[in-house]
């Protein structure tokens, strides 16, 4: 089959896009009632419409199937258009940029060809089958059974049909059959470039043809120019240059320069253009270094699929620039495409906004059975090449990745070897799952330049870090699954701490999910993200399939974001830790009254831009209220550290002795980069408890102890709590306020991730919030309130010998300060783990938001505390962010419209959780992460090595008859609070 270089520009293109006909047929054969399809004369009128490009499955013309589990369909698709007077003497060729799985093509019934790579791009001339007085009809056969088609499933949705663009372009006798544009850059920065040009020919007659080649910078100014005339015998034109201090391709400066290409017939017309952009940069590896332009740089990056939950695969250019954006504001500087090449667009994008690519050749290890059989070798090959020919003048481009997860054969040697052999400017590797990477990695193949493991534990990339010879790449690390990806954080750090690693890309940028209707998901609550109240973004997950199918326990809710882009916690926790900006100052030293000099050390992680035009905007803070502010203009090289020095003069006196210095790095378009908000620690400890505990006393109205209750009210509020354990309280107004038995947290609502985790190890106790039983029940009188003493027990559901045990005491004084300190223990016959533990209670209903003065405004659990800033937040019970541990918590109230349950734990810990409309609040005494796919979460701890658990609460209350003086300074005005709520219900609740 010849080659054509893709023609793209507007001008000389035809798009065929739009709404065509197809009938989907479940099975490869045709029945006999379409046997005529192919004819022009032939009736579609009742065939289904489809928008192409476009999948069958986002369009509801057939049921969604996963990964291997795909059955055998074909699709037969018919369009027309009209042969275009311009095309007279020219070669009409027909483009496919992508169609999953396979496909025959036809034009006025006549087969043209076929091919069989669902993400590389296809050409055809169409030119001996057109018709120029009547109307053209084109059909495609497409199936989902071509050869090798199990290397285009992966662990996601199989969705079929044509989903790239499908145009038409013109050439003359002489065509562009390829272009190959190179540079090499000298060590002292000047580039030597070299140009290939292939041309071929239709006819073999000696026309006077010439070749033009001009490469022109962002000023349109012409840099190099070079012509040669195309003879009869010659086909391949080598043009070298060299330019003197270019403006070099990084992701960090994408400086991008104009490739014009053009063949010009002999009366000086231009019979066919070629423009595109191109950067000036190289690639090598030296030692265990990747380096650009002689600069080793350290790689930032996500995988990332070519899914959308209602477009399927067939994204569109806005789709995909606003991807792209939020992706660079998360500071990932690297994609890989995961598994296969992404659509042109794609790599123009990257190329202009400044990312580096490892680019896949598309083979999934579901077809991992085809590598060890020599017919395979002419597929691969012929994917190779097309990936290859279409991307490699993307200076984006980076990386050649061969496969995913595929064990190592002499086949996939050959491969190497043919990649190398077409393409030796750039490094190659191979993404191996752990078992097939610790082998490979001690004797790998010479043809191969980076080593790429996925999902490496400490100990494993210990083990590889001792052996290896060539630089390690993670290719996939830290799996995200729901909202567990709590090993993001210490794997990042171990990236940065090795020398022999370049980067990682985490799995994945966003939930791999198609849109559903009806009942789908319904047996499916955590796995889905219900839109609304008929359609689920579903991202499968299915723990039960029909007879013969496997791909079961499958589950693609493994995006930090979720499947339509919206941003996860994860999200802004990638955005902290992956930041090239970083401070890392972690807390000061301040004196009260006089001039302080604080040095504020600040890491400039870029690989090549400094910090000039980026500044620092601090302001010292006592907590609401500003005391000071300034800006320092910042200039630090890349790679280096600073320290930036700041004065400011502190008042007399603050409030709370709670000071903390407010950062925020701008770049030079004043856009935030960077947040850090960092204690200044005073000689007197900032002590939140003190100011509670002293709030004035109200009138004592009555007090009261039995052997059944212990009773107090003051003019205020009231507070009461009987031997079941059963606490009351009341407002000023008496109305109930809280009335809840002393629950005890042990866990947290079933996750994703618990769920895939626990089939064997079933650790979570169910149900997580346990009411108690009251052994024993001492209550007296005090000087200024009560005391109650409470014996109590919390047992598993249906578990007589496993129980949580100890004492609760409460004591509650005139002023309206409620203190609860316990300390528990499991029973002897206690096993699993508590995700998290504590004391808890449930608010009245009419509480809506939760306010804090501590870390936020995401979860605040071992592994996932970067993304937080200590600062006051509020979260109303209905926010899609609501649930979870806050840490590190100064002081907290629950609030309705007017009135506060203020909130204080000796830990720092409270958990917030919305169930049925109620606020539950707990001091968590323990608290675990979320760990991730492959990893349980942090800190957990046996039964066994649990001695006590302990912790104190103190709750008060705002009235609007009796305020909390203090609390202006903090929370008030309670402003309102609106929720942000994308989805109707989510696995991130």
């Amino acid at each position: 089959m010849p080659h054509f270089y893709p023609v793209r520009e507007r001008l000389f293109t035809q798009s065929l896009n739009g709404t065509w006909k197809i009938k989907i047929i479940k099975g490869l054969e045709i029945p006999t009632d379409y046997h005529r399809w192919k004819d022009n004369d032939y009736d579609d009128k009742k065939w289904d419409n489809i928008i192409v490009p476009g999948n069958w499955e986002t369009q509801g013309l057939k049921f969604p199937e996963y990964g291997k589990d795909l059955e055998p369909y074909t699709g037969l698709y018919r369009t027309t258009f009209k042969y275009n007077p311009t095309w007279e003497k020219k070669h009409v060729i027909l483009r496919f940029d992508g169609i999953y799985y396979g496909y025959k093509c036809f034009i006025n019934g006549n087969k043209v060809g076929e091919w069989g790579s669902a993400t590389n791009l296809c050409q055809f001339n169409i030119t001996p089958f057109l018709h120029k007085n009547k109307e053209n009809v084109l059909c495609v056969q497409v199936n989902t059974r071509p050869m090798g088609w199990l290397f285009d499933t992966n662990d996601c949705w199989s969705l079929g049909g044509i989903t790239r663009d499908v145009e038409l372009f013109t050439l003359d006798d002489v065509y562009l059959e390829d272009v190959t544009f190179t540079s090499n850059i000298t060590p002292n920065l000047d580039a030597l470039i070299h140009i290939r040009v292939n041309t071929g020919r239709f006819k073999q007659e000696n026309n006077d043809y010439k070749l033009n080649v001009s490469l022109t910078d962002t000023q349109n100014n012409h840099v190099l120019n070079f012509s040669q005339n195309i003879k009869k015998d010659s086909s391949v034109f080598n043009f070298r240059g060299e330019i003197k201090n270019p403006q070099l391709w990084t992701a960090e400066t994408p400086n991008l320069y104009r490739l014009e290409v053009c063949v010009v017939d002999a009366k000086g017309y231009v019979v066919q253009r070629s423009n595109e952009n191109v950067g000036i940069r190289d690639i090598h590896i030296d030692g265990f270094n990747l380096k650009i332009n002689h600069k080793p740089v350290l790689l930032r990056g996500v995988c990332l699929n070519e899914i959308d939950p209602k477009l399927g695969r067939a994204l569109t250019y806005k789709e995909r620039r606003q991807q792209l954006e939020m992706i660079k504001a998360a500071n990932i500087n690297f994609i890989r495409t995961a598994h296969y090449p992404f659509n042109h667009e794609f790599y123009e994008l990257c190329d202009e906004m400044g990312f580096y690519v490892c680019n896949e050749i598309p083979f999934g290890s579901r077809g991992a059975a085809y590598l060890k059989q020599e017919e395979y070798l002419p597929n691969l090959k012929a994917r190779a090449d097309a990936t290859l020919r279409r991307d490699k003048n993307h200076p984006s481009v980076i990386i050649w990745s061969l496969g995913n997860e595929n064990p190592y054969t002499p086949i996939v040697e050959e491969l190497l070897k043919f990649v190398k052999e077409k393409d030796p400017s750039r490094p190659r590797g191979l993404p191996q799952k752990v078992s097939d990477f610790m082998n490979f990695a001690s004797n790998p193949s010479e043809n191969v330049d980076v080593i790429m493991g996925h999902y490496l534990s400490d100990t494993r990339i210990d083990q590889a870090i001792k052996m290896t010879k060539k630089p390690i790449i993670h290719t996939e690390y830290a799996h995200s699954l729901g909202l567990a990806f709590g090993d993001f954080e210490a794997k990042y750090d171990r990236i940065l701490r090795e020398e022999k690693v370049i980067g990682g890309s985490i799995w994945c940028w966003s939930d791999q999910t198609i849109m559903t209707l009806g009942d789908t998901q319904k047996n499916h609550i955590l796995k889905s993200v219900w839109a609304d109240s008929l359609r689920f973004i579903d991202s499968y997950g299915r723990s039960e399939v029909p007879e013969g199918k496997s791909e079961i326990w499958k589950e693609a809710a493994d995006g930090i974001v979720y499947g339509d882009g919206y941003p996860q916690e994860d999200y802004f926790q990638v955005r902290k830790v992956y930041s090239p900006i970083v401070v890392k100052t972690k807390k000061l030293n301040g004196k009260l009254g006089v001039a302080n000099d604080f040095n504020i050390e600040v890491e400039n992680r870029f690989d090549f831009i400094s910090l000039n035009g980026y500044k620092i905007k601090w302001k010292i803070c006592n907590v609401k209220k500003i005391v000071e502010r300034g800006e320092v203009w910042l200039h630090i090289p890349p790679r280096k550290y600073a320290t930036i020095p700041l004065r400011s003069t502190l008042p007399d006196s603050v409030d709370f002795n709670d000071l903390m210095l407010c950062l925020e790095i701008t770049d030079s378009f004043e856009k935030a980069v960077y947040e850090k908000n960092i204690p200044i620690l005073l000689d007197n400890k900032k002590d939140y408890y003190s100011f509670i505990k002293s709030l004035p006393r109200a009138q004592l109205i009555q007090s009261e102890i039995s052997k059944t209750k212990a009773y107090i009210q003051t003019e205020n509020s009231s507070f009461s709590i009987s031997n079941k354990g059963i606490v009351t309280i009341t407002d000023s107004k008496r109305k109930v306020i809280i009335k809840s038995p002393l629950f005890l947290r042990v866990g947290r609502p079933l996750t994703i991730t618990l769920d895939y985790l626990t089939q064997k190890d079933k650790y979570f106790w169910e149900p997580y919030i346990l009411e108690p039983i009251v052994e024993k029940f001492k209550g007296r009188k005090t000087q200024n309130g009560i005391q109650v003493k409470l014996y109590c027990r919390w047992h598993r559901n249906g578990q007589k010998k496993q129980y949580v045990s100890g004492i609760v005491n409460i004591s509650v004084s005139d002023n309206g300060v409620i203190q609860s300190d316990y300390c528990l223990t499991p029973s002897s016959g206690a096993d699993g783990y508590f995700l998290e533990c504590g004391l808890t209670l449930k608010l009245d209903s009419i509480f809506d938001t939760f306010r804090w003065l501590g870390e936020g405004p995401f979860t605040y659990t071992p592994g996932k505390t970067m993304y937080n800033k200590r600062n006051c937040w509020a979260l109303h019970k209905n926010d899609l962010r609501f649930i979870g541990n806050r840490g590190l918590v100064d002081i907290a109230v629950a609030t309705d419209k007017q009135r506060g349950i203020g909130l204080w734990s000796d830990n720092g810990n409270i958990g917030v959780e919305n169930i049925n409309g109620s606020i539950y609040i707990s001091q968590n005494a323990i608290v675990t992460g979320y760990g991730s796919k492959f990893t349980a979460p942090q800190k957990r701890k046996t039964m066994d090595n649990l001695k006590e658990i302990k912790g104190t609460l103190l709750l008060f209350i705002d009235d609007p008859m009796y305020p909390i003086s203090f609390w202006e300074s903090i929370f008030k005005p309670y402003q309102t609070i609106v929720p942000e709520q994308p989805y109707m219900k989510s696995y991130g609740w």
